[in-house]
């Protein structure tokens, strides 16, 4: 009898053993995909970046062109439209090419 006492607990450590196996290959798996979502996502937040630092350029120097205009001939109506008119040409512009 006590033979198979003995047998009965190394069944129960294989079973064991087999379980934990299985669960750490799951869990494995679920981090992998998780770290591939996670590498994803941080790229997309670099490429959102990029365009926000080059959209702040561009906005910089439109600002700068206005304040030369203001301080080149004094504050005008018209210096304001074509400032305007810039930004909205270059936002309409970038449109059409994601477009194509």
């Amino acid at each position: 009898m006590v033979q198979f006492k003995e047998m009965d607990t190394l069944i129960h450590a294989d079973i064991f053993f087999f379980v934990t196996t299985i669960a750490v290959v799951v869990i494995a798996i679920i981090f992998i995909v998780a770290l591939i979502y996670l590498i994803v996502i941080l790229r997309r937040i670099r490429d959102i970046a990029e365009q926000v630092r080059e959209e702040t350029v561009l906005f910089r120097e439109d600002i700068h062109g206005l304040r030369e205009s203001v301080k080149r001939e004094g504050f005008k109506l018209k210096n304001l439209f074509n400032f305007g008119y810039s930004f909205f040409k270059r936002r309409v512009g970038k449109r059409s090419k994601n477009e194509k």
